[in-house]
């Protein structure tokens, strides 16, 4: 992930960040066992693309397990990503405070890189945890604190996503998020994003759009869209 562009939209097509769409913040909780997910989205900056599909599956109560693959245009350093984790959020980590209820949950992921020259190759990995905060049912805080390791370089790096989520209606989600850490030589520069999502059939099946800025970038604005299907 040496060429800046690149590197910018595989952290947003979740190389390393794998989060629940719109957002690239995730939240502490996890699909229900046996209900699988399948989330897709284009990420534009530039001339550049990338063109995602993550389908995710709770296995058990608290366990859930995710994959993503990404195809770069123009793809001169790498034609493609991809990632594998796993969401674990223990029930016994969910409490009420005076403020909204509170979950917490840990995230443990590998990426992948497919080079021109070299084929498949080991990206890095992340962890993190995660915390929920939702005061009531139209509003929640997601905070995530981690660790990413890039191996080309060797390099680790610190973390840290912010994001703050709004239902002004039933079919609507709107958000604003922070996304910052050390290394930004490695892992480029903290990232601003807002943008919302459209639910044609109410937790079921929703469309989204964002836009991003990137601090020290040439970049301009960043777009993304994409779509998220939830079984039941």
């Amino acid at each position: 992930m040496r060429d800046t562009t690149t590197a910018v939209l595989l952290s947003l097509s979740a190389c390393l960040a794998w989060a629940g769409r719109p957002l690239n913040t995730d939240d502490a909780s996890a699909a229900d066992p046996g209900v699988c997910q399948l989330e897709g989205w284009v990420t534009s900056a530039g001339s550049e693309r990338a063109f995602v599909l993550a389908p995710a599956c709770g296995l058990v109560e608290g366990l859930e397990l995710g994959t993503d693959y990404a195809v770069l245009k123009p793809g001169d350093n790498n034609r493609a990503a991809a990632t594998l984790s796993i969401k674990i959020v223990p029930d016994a980590l969910r409490s009420e405070t005076p403020v909204g209820d509170l979950n917490f949950g840990f995230k443990l992921g590998a990426g992948f890189a497919q080079s021109p020259y070299t084929g498949w190759r080991s990206a890095g990995g992340a962890a993190s945890v995660l915390a929920t905060l939702s005061p009531n049912d139209d509003w929640s805080l997601h905070l995530n604190l981690g660790v990413l390791r890039d191996r080309d370089s060797g390099k680790s790096g610190g973390q840290a996503n912010l994001a703050l989520t709004w239902t002004p209606r039933e079919e609507m989600l709107l958000f604003a998020e922070y996304l910052g850490g050390t290394r930004r030589d490695v892992f480029g520069g903290s990232i601003s994003s807002a943008g919302g999502r459209w639910w044609l059939i109410k937790e079921r099946l929703g469309l989204d759009l964002s836009v991003s800025r990137v601090a020290g970038s040439e970049l301009g604005t960043v777009w993304s869209l994409g779509f998220g299907w939830y079984g039941q």
